[in-house]
């Protein structure tokens, strides 16, 4: 059974460290068990060091442009991780606006993103905030990547993963 409690947010503070990564199943039940309409994330002051973000490391890589000018879709949703996602009107109904992601990266942390908002950018290219609740790697899952410090450990990542650069929280 999954604590609703703040003391409870408090066990998605993210990773402890390279052999400490968060459990993503539990994530995903700790989200559930609250109802994404009441869970957000807030980056850690460690996603914005020195003006650079998530360290500089292969998730800021991959939030910037190609050769053509194009952010990925990867790319795109680690910025609705920080910047959320915008809403907009179609036909009387309120919608997330995933084309209005804003690529500009801010002069300082930010309020907690809903993560009702960074679904809508999750599914919006077939991926979800509860993906990879059984895997190591977290390809599909930004948000376990944050609070990770990247979607796998590797290489390219031995100098981010462990790192927290995200929290949980509930809101309102």
């Amino acid at each position: 059974m999954v604590n609703k409690t703040k003391q409870a947010a408090q066990a998605f503070n993210g990773a402890n460290g390279v052999n400490a990564p968060i459990s993503v199943a539990a994530m995903a039940a700790f989200i559930k068990a609250n109802g994404i309409g009441n869970v957000a994330l807030q980056l850690t002051p460690a996603a914005l060091a020195n003006g650079v973000l998530f360290g500089g490391g292969a998730m800021w890589r991959r939030m910037q442009p190609n050769k053509a000018g194009v952010v990925s879709a990867r790319g795109l949703i680690l910025w609705a991780c920080v910047n959320g996602v915008p809403q907009h009107t179609v036909n009387g109904v309120k919608a997330f606006n995933v084309g209005g992601i804003a690529t500009t990266t801010p002069t300082a942390i930010g309020k907690p993103v809903p993560l009702a908002a960074i679904q809508a950018a999750h599914q919006h290219w077939a991926a979800s905030v509860f993906a990879n609740a059984n895997s190591t790697h977290t390809n599909q899952n930004a948000v376990a990547a944050v609070l990770n410090g990247g979607f796998n450990y590797s290489a390219q990542t031995a100098n981010t993963y462990g790192t927290a650069y995200g929290t949980l929280v509930l809101q309102g």
